[in-house]
């Protein structure tokens, strides 16, 4: 199953990070507080260039802009910590270079030198773990041997900046996912905490649909490993015959979990077709259910619609 692993990476990927920063307003936010000293950079002066995923498998990125053709800025966003980013982001940056080179019809087989901008490299970090200020490439993998080195800096802490408030909005989100298992619930109280303490309050407060629907898929996405673990389970336990008597029990639990967890989606189906919110498509899209399913549900809470 590659292919549906990749669809759920993909839909991971399209995140609120993703969304947040694919709006001008808010990477112009996060270049004035990386480089405070730089005030003549307008809005206008930033060009989004965060590598697209066209095909499975296709390299994509989090976020990468140009300022003024003086920096190319790239920024990944982890919940949890990757050993090798630094190797990531030199993938990533060889691939913006190459695009840039080719935008601004630029060759490295010129016999004059080409004009880069200089690269910084970031990772914003929201999860628990302790992680250094900066990943090294050359540290990270050749003890410091290596004369080829990439530096990623990283942001960990809750703060006021943007991304601070990025952190923020995901350890309130991880928080309610431990404390509800109903995923409208969850996403009701993230909204709300993160309004109250500040974290990404303007982008909710315009983007609360788009939010709620992309937190609700990464239950979706859990759903689904813990759907190929439980096929994992069952291959291992099929091995062995000294297992048969166990087999019964665990399979009876699994089951039981993957019925609670349908029935769970089917509530959140009800709950967010009585509100009204969005279409039969995005809840179905939303939740995992077909939309024949949803289609059935709106006509069990409501006989005339059609």
């Amino acid at each position: 199953m590659p292919m549906a692993d990749e669809t759920v990476k993909r839909r991971s990927k399209d995140s609120v990070f993703v969304t947040l920063f694919n709006d001008k307003k808010y990477v112009y936010q996060l270049y004035r507080e990386l480089y405070p000293e730089d005030t003549d950079v307008t809005v206008d002066d930033i060009s989004i260039k965060t590598l697209e995923a066209v095909m499975v498998n296709t390299l994509y990125n989090d976020l990468g802009f140009v300022v003024k053709d003086k920096f190319i800025v790239l920024v990944e966003a982890q919940s949890t910590w990757c050993p090798n980013i630094a190797l990531r982001m030199m993938f990533y940056l060889s691939e913006t270079y190459r695009r840039y080179l080719e935008e601004t019809e630029q060759s490295e087989h010129s016999p004059v030198k080409v004009r880069l901008p200089k690269p910084d490299l970031y990772v914003v970090y929201s999860g628990e773990k302790e992680v250094p200020e900066e990943v090294s490439l050359n540290d990270t993998f050749f003890e410091g041997t290596s004369p080829v080195d990439v530096k990623v800096k990283v942001f960990h802490q809750i703060d006021e900046s943007i991304c601070g408030q990025y952190v923020g909005f995901c350890r309130v989100f991880d928080e309610q996912r431990k404390i509800h298992n109903n995923n409208l619930e969850c996403v009701r109280e993230t909204i709300r905490i993160c309004r109250e303490r500040g974290y990404l309050a303007a982008f909710l407060q315009n983007h609360e649909k788009e939010a709620a629907t992309m937190m609700s898929e990464l239950f979706d996405e859990e759903y689904l490993r813990k759907r190929y673990e439980i096929a994992e389970r069952r291959r291992l336990l099929a091995e062995g015959e000294a297992q048969g008597k166990a087999r019964g029990k665990i399979e009876g639990k699994i089951e039981g979990k993957i019925e609670g967890k349908i029935e769970g989606k089917i509530e959140t189906a009800k709950n967010l077709l009585a509100m009204g919110l969005g279409t039969r498509e995005n809840i179905a899209a939303a939740t995992g259910l077909s939309l024949e399913e949803i289609n059935r549900i709106a006509l069990s809470l409501n006989p005339a619609s059609v």
